[in-house]
């Protein structure tokens, strides 16, 4: 039987097995479009000499990602060990019920109404 987390794990893997095959393509059609464009791109103006180049900023970002996801990762796993005594009494297994027999229930039922007929 699956549990819970086996089926999470089956599903993101899943998305990286989709993912995958998604990249490729996606990366041959864009190599393909950009060298279609190239001739028609002008060269870098003067005036932008002093903005960082493409692959700087895009690299200078996915290090920012980077950082952002370990430092809220850090300040989830602090919350986590803040939560700890609620989260102790969550995960511990159950302790088997007692079955105690229901009592029955008393049921009253309304007084019917009458209507009499005149004679």
């Amino acid at each position: 039987m699956m549990t819970a987390m086996t089926t999470l794990k089956k599903v993101q893997d899943e998305y990286f097995t989709l993912a995958k095959r998604v990249e490729e393509p996606v990366v041959r059609f864009t190599g393909e479009m950009a060298d279609a464009i190239a001739p028609f791109v002008p060269e870098r103006p003067e005036f932008m000499a002093k903005l960082p180049m493409t692959n700087e900023l895009v690299t200078n970002q996915l290090k920012f990602v980077e950082r952002f996801v370990d430092h809220q990762a850090a300040f989830v796993r602090k919350l986590m060990k803040a939560m700890d005594p609620v989260v102790t009494r969550m995960d511990a297994v159950p302790k088997p019920a007692k079955h105690m027999q229901a009592k029955p229930m008393a049921t009253r039922t309304m007084p019917r109404s009458v209507t009499h007929k005149a004679a």
